[in-house]
């Protein structure tokens, strides 16, 4: 593995336009005039060339010789390329984007959004649209970004700019085959490659740390590192104070099995201080249930720093996610009664039945079955998020993809690919992982997205994904997620964690805002905020806060209610406080 720096930079397109700003770059220019600079981690390199981090940006350079930028698919790591030639430049990102950022206009680029909001000559205003679906969604997809004018290149994707347009192509993946391999090889293979994944991101380092939540996960992430690596192990967990939520225990019991030094932290609230400074590190607004974990934990392990951290996070979606639901949406169908659904949920949405009661669990499953290839959304509702703005039209509402319906199979599959994998795993899961990982400088890394792992994974039937008998057993909640995994690490792990209920890696919500006097705060900020009045409506703006100060009195209600509410409340706090920085520059 090569590692080149923190991965910074900023410039414009044109070969004769420096980087006005670059951090921990190799870079390489040829006698013919191509140069090649590369920030982050390479896990898969090509050959030929003497090793070390300054011979990193020839290899690259020699790769696209050859082969062009569909060359740079085979590289496995957390990176960024930028490619000039003398009649276009290219810039490349990993596969799922956990190397540097790149948000860019017609002329320029930068690594991270305030990089270049601070250059000379911005104008760009923000896209009120886009902002909605941060309210919606709790993070806006690419390759939309904050501003008007400005976008972000997704994880896999290629900027190609020439004779002043800009192209963008999605990055090949290496092709691997599997063809004619039986279950239980499949089985065998993938405990091998989970081992050798996790050696190539050791790269012969000893001070190695682990995130471990006490789930399947992180706890076979644990195992396999135990099988190939004798030398002490930092493991770090994290809990709620006062909250029955907490995985720590569990973590604790696999820190005993597989002899770890052990540390842990429990989040009590006042964390969200620190707001400021991760939206500032995020760029776009963003919020999700456990960003405030990612943060925890990132800030725990820099009190013991390692070398290497390995990180569990994208397992679940890398397998597939939401079979229940999917099973759920084919038989309702099947059974003719999906426009009973539709009117249902329609009736349910409005602003009547928006509070803690029976009717709101039926609207808030119901969303889950109509809408489950628009993937995990942290925010308003669209019909609720059209009276907080002062222009309804910004306000998009769910996506119109079709459901294949042909088959549980092709259904779950279809989610896999739409939901899981191009959204929440690259757009959600590991942006917030990596992005917070690079800003307490760790060496954050992910040995279940390796894209040998991920090969393989697709190659498998559906059964070895999630594995449930006939679609009314999966639609009762009677399956296995993550099934060769499970079948692969559960004679190594102990019986606590293999019999217990997943519980999900998000924080309970309301914490964050349960000190009245912090509550007053978070109010004062939003309401001062001139986004109330460019953006939002404030009279509906106080409404919802004086609704959210009087049932947090009670403490009372459905989990789910309870924790939307609070995630609500979130995105509204991090919309002011991105404004003031992005927008006020304050």
């Amino acid at each position: 593995m090569a590692s080149i720096g923190d991965g910074s930079f900023s410039g414009g397109f044109l070969p004769t336009v420096r980087l006005d700003q670059e951090t921990g770059a190799s870079h390489f220019t040829s006698e013919d005039g191509l140069q090649v600079s590369v920030w982050g981690k390479m896990l898969t390199l090509p050959s030929n060339t003497k090793d070390g981090a300054p011979a990193l940006a020839e290899r690259v350079a020699s790769l696209f010789r050859k082969k062009g930028w569909e060359g740079l698919g085979v590289l496995d790591g957390s990176y960024t390329c930028l490619i000039r030639t003398q009649e276009a430049s290219y810039l490349v990102r990993d596969h799922h984007g956990t190397g540097p950022q790149v948000y860019y206009t017609h002329a320029t680029f930068a690594s991270s959004l305030m990089s270049l909001v601070e250059q000379p000559g911005f104008t760009a205003k923000p896209d009120f649209s886009a902002l909605s679906d941060f309210l919606t969604r709790g993070y806006i997809p690419v390759p939309r970004s904050a501003f008007q004018t400005v976008e972000k290149l997704g994880a896999g994707h290629v900027l190609c700019v020439k004779d002043g347009q800009q192209y963008v192509h999605l990055l090949p993946k290496p092709i691997v085959s599997y063809e004619g391999m039986s279950e239980e090889d499949m089985l065998d293979a993938y405990g091998r490659l989970h081992r050798e994944s996790i050696l190539r991101r050791l790269d012969g380092h000893n001070h190695v740390g682990i995130l471990l939540s006490g789930g399947y996960d992180s706890g076979s992430n644990l195992a396999a590192l135990r099988a190939v690596y004798n030398g002490d192990i930092h493991s770090f967990s994290i809990g709620f104070k006062g909250d029955t939520w907490s995985e720590l225990p569990l973590a604790k019991i696999l820190s005993e099995t597989y002899g770890t030094v052990h540390h842990t932290y429990e989040i009590d609230g006042h964390e969200v201080e620190a707001l400021p400074d991760i939206i500032r590190q995020l760029g776009d607004p963003f919020v999700e249930g456990g960003l405030m974990v990612n943060y925890a934990v990132m800030k725990l392990a820099a009190e013991h720093p390692q070398d290497v951290l390995l990180g569990g996070d994208g397992n679940d979606q890398l397998f597939g996610t939401t079979g229940r639901e999917i099973a759920l949406s084919l038989l309702i169908k099947r059974c003719g009664l999906r426009p009973a659904l539709k009117l249902t949920n329609r009736l349910l949405a409005g602003a009547l039945f928006d509070r803690n009661g029976y009717p709101y669990k039926v609207k808030f499953h119901t969303d889950k079955i109509l809408h489950v290839l628009e993937g995990d959304s942290f925010g308003f509702p669209p019909e609720r998020l059209t009276e907080l703005v002062h222009n309804p039209t910004w306000v998009k509402g769910w996506s119109n993809n079709r459901q294949d319906t042909s088959s549980f199979e092709a259904a779950f599959l279809q989610h896999a690919r739409m939901a899981d994998s191009d959204k929440t795993i690259n757009q959600v899961i590991l942006f917030k992982a990596s992005k917070l990982a690079d800003y307490f400088g760790h060496n954050l890394t992910f040995p279940y997205m390796d894209l040998d792992m991920q090969a393989l994974i697709d190659a498998m039937p559906v059964s070895l994904r999630w594995k449930g008998e006939g679609l009314l057993a999966m639609a009762r909640g009677r399956n296995v997620s993550k099934y060769a995994l499970k079948r692969v690490y559960k004679p190594l792990l102990p019986e606590a964690i293999t019999n217990r209920k997943k519980q999900g890696g998000f924080a309970p919500m309301p914490l964050f805002f349960a000190d009245p006097s912090f509550r007053q705060t978070v109010r004062s900020t939003i309401l001062d905020s001139k986004v109330c009045g460019d953006f939002l409506n404030r009279a509906a703006v106080e409404r919802f806060l004086n609704r959210y100060d009087r049932e947090a009195a009670i403490h009372q209600g459905w989990f789910w209610y309870r924790q939307n509410r609070a995630i609500q409340l979130f995105n509204l706090y991090t919309l002011a406080l991105w404004w003031r920085q992005y927008v006020e520059r304050g």
